[in-house]
């Protein structure tokens, strides 16, 4: 089925309002009316003419969010080809996402933590990616033996605290020492 200009821009402001909501009310409070209201629709009929049911619709922003986070990161290591400066442009990179794009991160938690079968795109958008670096920089010799799932995960929970650019290099030195042999 052919999706018009039109119905495209229509799903985008859904999607879009259904991210703001969730970020500022939490998943549970999130309902087809809050995002009525807060896109300025007309009517709840526009979001089921787009989206068979909530979870739908929440699949459609979990993806919207991890794309933008994916284009970012990807960006961010366009040209990087050492492990050791793709570990710091991850660390980096995560926590300008944390800054730059705070609702997307925030409906990306809050839909998993609701809706345990989007949990694994969840887990892979917070530590897969980096496990795969961590796995590949061992594999080249650059990083020294340890688990990657728990330096992945204990990496991604120090990404949950920034605050700032400075902790994102403190951060990333930290790491680098820790997984550099």
């Amino acid at each position: 089925m052919q999706v018009t200009v039109t119905e495209a821009a229509r799903r985008k402001q859904i999607t879009e309002a259904a991210t703001e909501v969730i970020a500022r009310l939490g998943y549970a409070k999130t309902s087809f009316a809050r995002i009525v209201e807060h896109a300025g629709l007309s009517s709840t009929r526009l979001i089921s003419y787009h989206f068979k049911d909530k979870n739908d619709l929440m699949l459609a922003v979990l993806i919207t969010a991890v794309g933008a986070a994916d284009v970012q990161m990807t960006e961010r290591l366009q040209g990087t080809t050492g492990r050791v400066d793709m570990l710091r442009a991850y660390i980096e990179s995560q926590v300008d996402l944390l800054r730059t794009h705070p609702d997307q991160v925030k409906a990306i938690r809050e839909i998993a933590a609701n809706l345990p079968d989007l949990a694994p795109v969840q887990e892979d958008f917070r530590v897969g990616r980096l496990a795969r670096q961590l796995t590949q920089g061992q594999r080249e010799g650059v990083f020294r033996q340890f688990d990657v799932r728990v330096m992945a995960r204990t990496i991604a929970n120090g990404i949950d605290g920034a605050d700032s650019e400075t902790y994102g290099r403190e951060l990333a030195d930290l790491f680098i020492r820790s997984c550099v042999g």
